[in-house]
């Protein structure tokens, strides 16, 4: 193969390459990636994925010559297309779901306030029935789990009525993380991974302020596939350097953990294990320097003097 074609079969092969780059990015980039989106957001983002991707590929093709760079990069947009729909999919219904979870929560509310009105109570209970057959045509349920729905929210109207209207007013989310309880479910990984899967953060607002929940979410999305070791590696790198630094304080470690985490994802496209470790002793330098509450950093003065 002379000079030209070897060029020339490198830059086609790099062209592919990189639109398959730019999908990966458009799907999977952990700060705004498209299967990272859920629920009505997902639902409303997809054209914007799909513009985008049209926008870039464009792009690309402008610097190669290609006779086939069209074809390539429409066979690239029909599978692009086919994860887009797989995941809008699967968040239409999962918005949906909210949508219900959120109207019955609202009648439920309703009935324990207007307990004592049948005409408002009447037309909740029409509000319950009608919620329930809306969303068993959407998930598509037979008569008997339609039946058994009926059966189960009927006897939370039920409930509602002889409750008071503040055991149904929503939680408020907490403004604070519950530094223990997010230590223990960190470890839960490691002690008890499939426990830890099946924990809804979303029901512990209360105790985890949001970002923390988003936190659990992309570690149990992460521990379904081939990032588990990555996952427990670095919590056992963290957990070492917590361990050498003597930190016993649940709320410090809740600290050096958010410091080491942001330290990772500044440095996430270019980061390895010793990378990391880098990270990890830099952060435990400057954590030492930190307890003294010093306006003077021993570990930058000594790398300045280096």
């Amino acid at each position: 193969m002379n000079n030209i074609n070897l060029l020339s079969g490198i830059s086609y092969v790099e062209f592919i390459n990189n639109i398959d780059n730019l999908i990966n990015e458009l799907l999977y980039s952990p700060d705004n990636g498209y299967t990272a989106l859920y629920s009505k957001n997902a639902v409303m983002s997809a054209q914007k994925v799909l513009d985008k991707f049209n926008h870039e590929s464009q792009k690309l093709k402008r610097q190669v010559d290609f006779p086939d760079s069209d074809k390539i990069i429409d066979e690239k947009r029909a599978d692009l297309i086919k994860q887009i729909k797989k995941h809008y999919e699967a968040q239409q219904l999962a918005w949906a779901d909210e949508v219900y979870g959120n109207m019955l929560e609202n009648c439920f509310l309703q009935a324990s306030i207007f307990k004592n009105d049948k005409e408002v109570k009447d037309k909740i209970y029409a509000r319950i029935l009608s919620g329930v057959s809306w969303i068993a045509n959407i998930h598509n349920l037979d008569d008997e789990a339609m039946n058994k729905l009926i059966k189960l929210n009927v006897s939370k109207f039920h409930q509602a009525l002889n409750s008071n209207d503040s055991d149904f007013i929503p939680k408020v989310n907490a403004e604070n993380t519950d530094y223990v309880l997010f230590l223990e479910f960190r470890d839960l990984i490691l002690k008890d991974k499939d426990k830890f899967l099946l924990t809804d953060f979303n029901s512990l607002s209360e105790k985890l302020i949001d970002e923390d929940i988003k936190y659990f979410d992309r570690l149990k999305r992460d521990l379904k596939t081939y990032k588990i070791n990555t996952v427990k590696d670095d919590i056992l790198l963290v957990n070492s350097a917590m361990d050498i630094l003597k930190i016993k304080n649940s709320h410090e470690k809740y600290n050096f953990i958010k410091l080491i985490e942001n330290d990772f994802n500044s440095e996430l496209d270019k980061i390895d294990e010793n990378k990391k470790i880098e990270l990890v002793k830099r952060r435990m330098q400057l954590f030492k320097n930190s307890l003294h509450n010093d306006n003077i950093s021993e570990y930058y003065k000594s790398k300045i003097i280096s």
